[in-house]
């Protein structure tokens, strides 16, 4: 049987896609990617197949040598900025809580005698995946390696807007961010306050979290497996994506255009699917706002019909194709901090160190089993985390409670758990990141979720982003959406 890691496909792609971005001009003709793209994905190349080799991700490799340098930093001077920005560095906020958990190698058999593991790992995580690896859920490790807390950071142009624009973000009484007053960076990078407000601060952190580049193509390949590891869907799309407000890496700066600025239209995306077969030519167009009062605008584009719809609050709570989750979980967290728009109530848990899954990087093997579809190679830290609460206050949506997980040194959102109205367990999404350390970009790895209820999982594989320039207006509009089939 042929075999290729679900990376080494997504990889192969990501070359075929910057090898023709650098020979276009002007606007980006994305049709014609998606056209070679498919060529490149083999029959071979549709599986997930186990490959323990280090994982190629990195662009040096396949980004042209002048868009490579365009975008690589000096490392020390973006650990600087990142210390001054929020005022420490992760080593120095950890290693208080069950310090006998040292640097090594650890199994789920060591849960009876290291009680320690249970008082620094998630709970749920603990609980559900920690464990012997096979069925009912995917995303698993019997094993993990705990290595030393690394200082993380993001890229320099972001930190350096963060430090020119501290202190000029707002909040209105009820905590909600006037977003005219945002300019780009970190927004809070010293939550304080009262447990609400630092709550909000915290997760408007997440939601303005950089990618390391203005412009992005992001390839997303994803599996989904009942109980009993029966493969239920994939989904293949690639994801054109942009942020519209407080760019910092390509013009226009600080803004895309007018209309962005006026209608506080913070990033936009375009999605076309490319598998399964009968979803080809399907694409999702996405405006998030940053207006609390303005809900996200999500539109999509059926081939078959060759209509647009645009989406309702609703349709944002049914499950994405491919994986366990609803687009309001996309990235993790997906929704909107509104006083009108499913409000919810906040609150901070607790600040605290966590083991969870280390950044990882290009040369790192993390890795899937076809068979029992655990992770191998698994690394951990301690990391400092805030741990927050959401009550959601509209009986109508689909999560009553939601308990949120995030980084206190980048505010990467590590976990999200997430419960019905009945007060139930139900989904959970877990973020495992890869950062590249010389450009400061950073993005999903992987991407599990889980439906505790159904019993069934999903495994979403990302690819390094690929930096895009010369993105206008004209590359998200609608009638764009149907330049996908011919």
């Amino acid at each position: 049987m042929k075999t290729c890691k679900y990376s080494s496909a997504i990889f192969l792609v990501c070359c075929a896609a910057v090898l023709f971005l650098a020979s276009l001009a002007g606007a980006a003709d994305f049709t014609k990617i998606v056209k070679l793209s498919e060529q490149m994905l083999s029959s071979s190349e549709r599986q997930l197949i186990d490959d323990p080799r280090p994982i190629p991700n990195n662009p040096k490799k396949f980004l042209p040598p002048a868009v490579y340098k365009r975008y690589t930093y000096d490392i020390d001077k973006m650990e600087a900025l990142q210390a001054e920005a929020v005022g420490f560095k992760a080593p120095d906020r950890v290693g208080k809580i069950a310090p006998e958990i040292t640097p090594g190698k650890y199994t789920y058999q060591d849960k009876a005698g290291k009680p320690g593991l249970k008082e620094l790992m998630i709970p749920l995580v603990y609980e559900r995946l920690f464990r012997q690896s096979g069925p009912p859920y995917a995303g698993t490790y019997s094993e993990f390696e705990v290595v030393p807390t690394r200082q993380s950071y993001y890229c320099q142009p972001f930190l350096e807007a963060t430090l020119k624009n501290k202190e000029k973000t707002r909040q209105d009484p009820q905590g909600y961010m006037e977003w005219q007053t945002y300019k780009g960076g970190i927004p809070f990078p010293m939550p304080s306050g009262s447990d609400r407000i630092k709550a909000m601060q915290v997760i408007y952190n997440w939601e303005t979290n950089y990618w390391g580049t203005d412009s992005q193509l992001l390839p997303t390949l994803s599996y989904s497996w009942d109980k009993n590891f029966k493969k239920m869907s994939e989904s293949l799309t690639y994801t054109m994506r942009t942020i519209a407000i407080g760019r910092m890496t390509d013009a226009p700066m600080p803004y895309l255009d007018d209309r962005a600025k006026q209608l506080s239209e913070f990033r936009l995306s375009l999605a076309p699917s490319l598998r399964p077969r009968d979803a080809y030519g399907n694409v999702t167009k996405a405006e998030f706002t940053l207006d609390p009062l303005q809900p996200h605008k999500v539109y999509a584009y059926a081939a078959a019909l060759r209509r647009v719809r645009k989406m309702t609050g609703s349709d944002s709570q049914d499950v994405t194709m491919g994986t366990n989750a609803i687009l309001d979980d996309g990235g993790g967290f997906l929704r909107k901090l509104s006083p009108n728009l499913y409000p919810y109530e906040y609150k901070l848990l607790a600040e605290r160190e966590y083991l969870v899954p280390t950044f990882f990087v290009p040369g790192d093997n993390l890795y899937v089993s076809s068979k029992d579809k655990a992770f191998h190679n698994m690394k951990m830290e301690r990391r400092p985390l805030y741990v927050i609460e959401l009550i959601q206050k509209d009986s109508a949506y689909i999560y009553g409670r939601t308990i949120l997980y995030i980084d206190q040194e980048t505010f990467e959102l590590f976990w999200n758990e997430s419960y019905d109205q009945k007060g139930r367990l139900f989904r959970a999404v877990y973020n495992i990141d890869l950062l590249v350390p010389e450009m400061g970009i950073k993005t999903a790895l992987i991407s599990p979720s889980y439906d505790f209820q159904a019993q069934q999982s999903s495994l979403g594989f990302y690819s390094v982003p690929v930096p895009l320039t010369d993105i206008s207006r004209a590359d998200y509009n609608i009638g764009k959406m149907q330049n996908f089939v011919k």
